[in-house]
Formats: C-alpha cells, sequence, structure tokens
C-alpha cells in the first residue's frame, strides 16, 4: 500500500511538471511574433535583391539573422516580443542601420525595405557630367486599416498635387489597388500634397520625391474590416480643441532628440503662425482647434522642413508613417481621440548637400579652362616652333 502511495505521488509529480512545461511553452510562444518583408532596390525598376543579410537586434546581445531569397523576400518566425533594431547588409550595396521595429505577441510586422547602389569611383566621375535635366522618381502608398489586424483598403482614393507655383504643376488622382498599394513613377523632384480618402474617412500628407528614388508611407485609416461586430463611424468635426505633440529626432543611428528646434505651425484658422521650441527631449506641443495644419522647422545645420508635413486635427482614428529610403520614419502621425501625437525625423546637413553642387560646377569648369588653355597652348607652342626655325634659316 505504501509503494502505492509513493508510484501515485510519482505519477501525479510528473503530470504536473509536464502540464506546467506545456504551459509554460504555450505562454512563450503566444509571446513571439512573426517579421516578414521584402528587399528592392532604389532604381526606377525597383528590382528585388537576393542574398541581404537580415540582423534584428536587440541591443541585449540577441541577434536573429536571416537572409532574403531571389523575390528579395524574408521572413523570420518566433520572434521574442521586444523592441529591436533592423540592420541590413549587401555586397555592393550601401548597408543599412538601425530601423526600428516593434514584435508585438502574436504580431505578422510587414517591413518593406530598399538599398542603394554602391557607386565606384568611375560612377562618381561620371556623375560630375551628367544632364543637369531633373530625373523622375516615385511615390508609393500602403493603404490599410488600423492594427491590430491590418487588412488593405482597394479603391481608397489617392489625389497628389505638387506644391508649385508654376502653371504646369502636377495634379494626379488614382485609386488603391487590391493589395492596398498605389504609385505614381516618373514624378518631378519636389514637394507633393497628398489625399487619402475612402467612406468619409480622409487623411493629408506632404511628401518628397527625390529623382531615382522611391518615398513610401503607409497610411492606416479607421476602415472596418468587416469582422466586427458594427462598422465604425466616422467622427464628427467639433469645436473641441486638439492637442498637437510632437517629437523631433536626429536620423542617425541612435535617433538623438534634437532640442531649440523652431517649430512653426500655421493654418486657416490661425491669424498669425504658432510658434514653439523643442525641450531637451526633442518635444514640443500646441492646443489648437480641428482643422489643417502645416508645420515647419528650423535649426542651424539641419535640412529645412518647410510647410512639411500637412497635419489634419480632424479625424479622431488614424496613422501615417513616412519612410526615408525603406529604413527609417522621417514622419509619423498618429490621431486618436483628440490627440495628434507627431514624429519628425531631421538629417543635418552633409558636405555634398551644402557644397557639392559648387564643386561639381567648379570642377568641371576647371576641367573645361585646362583643355582650352592647352589647346591654346599646343597651337601657341607650334607657332613659336615655326617662328624659331624660320629664325634659324635666316
Amino acid at each position: 500500500m505504501e509503494h502505492f502511495r509513493v508510484t501515485l505521488i510519482l505519477v501525479v509529480c510528473v503530470v504536473l511538471y509536464i502540464a506546467g512545461a506545456t504551459a509554460q511553452e504555450s505562454d512563450t510562444l503566444r509571446e513571439k511574433g512573426v517579421v516578414r518583408g521584402y528587399i528592392i532596390d532604389t532604381t526606377p525598376a525597383q528590382l528585388p535583391i537576393a542574398g541581404v543579410r537580415v540582423q534584428i537586434d536587440n541591443g541585449k546581445g540577441h541577434i536573429f539573422e536571416t537572409t532574403s531569397a531571389e523575390t528579395g523576400v524574408f521572413v523570420y518566425t518566433d520572434i521574442p516580443t521586444d523592441d529591436y533594431l533592423m540592420n541590413i547588409h549587401k555586397s555592393g550595396y550601401q548597408s543599412r542601420m538601425g530601423k526600428p521595429l516593434v514584435v508585438t505577441s502574436g504580431g505578422v510586422h510587414s517591413v518593406p525595405l530598399t538599398m542603394n547602389k554602391q557607386e565606384d569611383i568611375f560612377t562618381k566621375f561620371q556623375n560630375l557630367f551628367r544632364s543637369e535635366e531633373p530625373q523622375g522618381g516615385t511615390l508609393q502608398l500602403w493603404v490599410m486599416t488600423l492594427s491590430p489586424q491590418s487588412v488593405p483598403i482597394e479603391n481608397a482614393e489617392v489625389k497628389i498635387s505638387q506644391l508649385s507655383d508654376s502653371s504646369n504643376k502636377v495634379e494626379i488622382t488614382g485609386t488603391s489597388y487590391p493589395d492596398g498599394q498605389y504609385r505614381h513613377d516618373n514624378l518631378p523632384s519636389g514637394l507633393y500634397f497628398l489625399t487619402v480618402s475612402k467612406d468619409s474617412y480622409h487623411t493629408t500628407l506632404s511628401m518628397t520625391v527625390r529623382e531615382n528614388r522611391m518615398t513610401t508611407a503607409a497610411v492606416k485609416l479607421p476602415i472596418s474590416d468587416g469582422t466586427a461586430d458594427t462598422d465604425i463611424v466616422p467622427s464628427q468635426e467639433t469645436d473641441t480643441k486638439w492637442v498637437i505633440r510632437g517629437k523631433i529626432f536626429d536620423t542617425n543611428f541612435q535617433q538623438t532628440p534634437v532640442s531649440r528646434v523652431k517649430v512653426d505651425i500655421s493654418g486657416r484658422n490661425l491669424k498669425y503662425p504658432k510658434i514653439a521650441f523643442s525641450d531637451a527631449d526633442g518635444e514640443y506641443e500646441f492646443v489648437l482647434p480641428p482643422g489643417h495644419y502645416s508645420i515647419s522647422l528650423f535649426k542651424v545645420g539641419y535640412e529645412e522642413a518647410i510647410g512639411l508635413p500637412e497635419v489634419t486635427a480632424e479625424s479622431r482614428q488614424s496613422s501615417v508613417t513616412v519612410i526615408k529610403e525603406g529604413m527609417f520614419v522621417v514622419y509619423e502621425a498618429v490621431a486618436k481621440g483628440n490627440v495628434l501625437a507627431l514624429k519628425h525625423g531631421i538629417s543635418k546637413k552633409s558636405f555634398s548637400e551644402k557644397y557639392g553642387q559648387m564643386i561639381r560646377k567648379a570642377i568641371r569648369q576647371a576641367l573645361l579652362s585646362a583643355i582650352i588653355i592647352g589647346i591654346l597652348g599646343f597651337f601657341l607652342s607650334r607657332h613659336l616652333n615655326k617662328r624659331q626655325r624660320k629664325n634659324n634659316q635666316e
């Protein structure tokens, strides 16, 4: 009898241990997510890049690594929930470092990325003599419903207007495809104002197009995907004040907050622009009535952001994220209730941006002068030689 009791106790302990381990394993699995994305180059053809090394680093000694396939697609499953930075590397391309990524429990996170081809010394020399005629760029939008179950929105109306005073400025209207994507190629370089709308919802943003580059934005609207019990009802405009809270950071690897940035905000509801300065944490705040507003950022040594972005303090729930060259978030706006949270990424002016065009022009002029002087010297030398021979004959 005593032997039976001991056996029974041991069996119960084993069962409890297995049940506990199974529950712990189940909890662990629930606390993991999936990262899925694709990598293309920044040429107008946007070709997929195979063999790119993708690193997902939590900064605590854990690095998850995978490689892109022939289609440019990469997938990593069962990544523990945490805050990460993504880095991508491949020979012949410029490495990209520091894309923020937050992995949530059970989430499937889509991460589209781009890479620039490296220029060798011969390509850089050729660029000195390339045509000064403007080249086209690409705007790409992904229109989706809000998280956690983001679903592509088809037939969302997209209106694009070039922010230019010229009489031939670009005016384009289109709709998103079934996968939620909308893109337009060969756009002249410059600033563009975009309006994305669907089922009484709309949001606005400004985007910069650069030659032979693609600028991408993810726009999320509170459209019901049909799985909820009731559809989301569009909010009505009210006189309730909006709190606009912004944070300004440097688009470097550490994304350092930038203080003492002058922030100008203007709109039809304001007689005069309002001014604020970012604090030590890069943050600022305005309290404003509903409406459309334009924000400008100024700080010595940084690229100016004039009239960018156009923010909408009307939609109670929406989200916009603008990506710079596939890696860095340069603008993000999340509306929730009557609070509009903004993030701005600003870049320091590089030496080439300050003086690149002037240096290229000076080099071209110097080379042209050298060629002209060489030709003149050649004919002058021939003339002097002829004269010398004539004198010798006399």
